[in-house]
């Protein structure tokens, strides 16, 4: 995130206090969850792929929030994508 998201991040967290965030944070995720079921039932066209990319949007920029609520920085993430992303392409590989 850039340093001017990052102060906006902060403003809005001291803002709404980490509590509001929390809970917007797991409503974000439930938004985007109702707008995969729907590309699945309805085909990822139209309104229902515009609803997808916004939730998207949305849940990217609460992450960012959830990262600065709970002192977790890019290079923790990273780690762990990579350990994740490996062991999708170990199991890929070897069919399991």
């Amino acid at each position: 995130m850039t340093q001017t998201e990052k102060d906006l991040y902060e403003r809005n967290i001291r803002y709404h206090g980490t509590q509001q965030e929390t809970t917007i944070a797991m409503e974000e995720c439930s938004e985007l969850i109702k707008a995969i079921s729907k590309c699945k039932r309805y085909g990822c066209v139209d309104k229902y792929r515009d609803n997808l990319i916004e939730e998207i949007a949305d849940v990217l920029i609460i992450i960012n929030e959830l990262q600065l609520i709970y002192d977790i920085s890019d290079n923790d993430i990273e780690n762990i994508k990579k350990y994740k992303i490996d062991r999708m392409d170990y199991r890929i590989k070897n069919n399991l």
